[in-house]
């Protein structure tokens, strides 16, 4: 168990180093790529929580489909260091119809959503199934995994209701969209102004708007 959670741990670090140490490329910035790091940091350590308070249990060391079922969900929460759409922002250029309002909810949000579908669905869902399943079924209770299959629930509800006022506030700012469309030109971030207008239309409005009388203006007495 020693070894194991060695190796574990250099694992963690050698990741989160190696990350650190590559080339950054062109999608993500230093200031990103920070606040990835410090994620990375986090996550590792929840990882090697789940697996040693887990794996010290003499019980579920001699359940080898214990042991396997804790090791695939322990790899699969590993999928999550190569991402790197939890720092970054799609840009994307979605239209206002409805057919396509997920589109636009996905541009705007698109980091606070990678976030809430890793936590989901790679690191503390699977987490929290696996510890009910331990306590429930398999009745292996002590204080640790308690303790933290509370916080996996915690944190499970905290993503949902995060997701849920996210939904709220975007249905929110789809009611005034229409008001910040004026002439057709959109003011939303993730829309291209370029393609609200056709081209007829925005050469009339630019030579409307450049065409200022000056007959009436007051000319100044030293021009005169």
């Amino acid at each position: 168990t020693v070894w194991t959670l060695g190796l574990h741990q250099t694992f963690l670090l050698l990741l989160i180093i190696g990350r650190w140490l590559l080339p950054i490329g062109g999608e993500i910035t230093r200031d990103q790529l920070s606040q990835l790091l410090l994620m990375f940091v986090g996550t590792a350590a929840d990882i090697l929580e789940f697996t040693s308070e887990t794996l010290e249990v003499e019980n579920v060391r001699h359940n080898h489909v214990l042991v396997y079922s804790i090791l695939g969900v322990w790899t699969w929460s590993m999928l999550q260091f190569p991402l790197d759409l939890a720092v970054q922002h799609i840009d994307s250029k979605p239209s206002v119809s409805s057919k396509r309002v997920p589109a636009l909810l996905l541009c705007r949000h698109s980091a606070d959503l990678w976030n809430i579908g890793i936590s989901l669905f790679i690191q503390d869902g699977p987490f929290l199934v696996l510890r009910l399943i331990l306590m429930i079924y398999f009745k292996v209770i002590n204080q640790m995994l308690v303790f933290f299959t509370a916080k996996n629930i915690l944190i499970v509800l905290l993503q949902l209701y995060r997701l849920i006022v996210l939904s709220l506030d975007f249905r929110a700012s789809l009611q005034y969209l229409p008001s910040n469309r004026i002439g057709g030109i959109s003011c939303s971030p993730c829309e291209s102004n370029d393609t609200a207008l056709p081209a007829d239309d925005r050469d009339t409005d630019t030579r409307e708007c450049t065409a200022i009388p000056l007959g009436d203006s007051p000319v100044p007495s030293e021009y005169q």
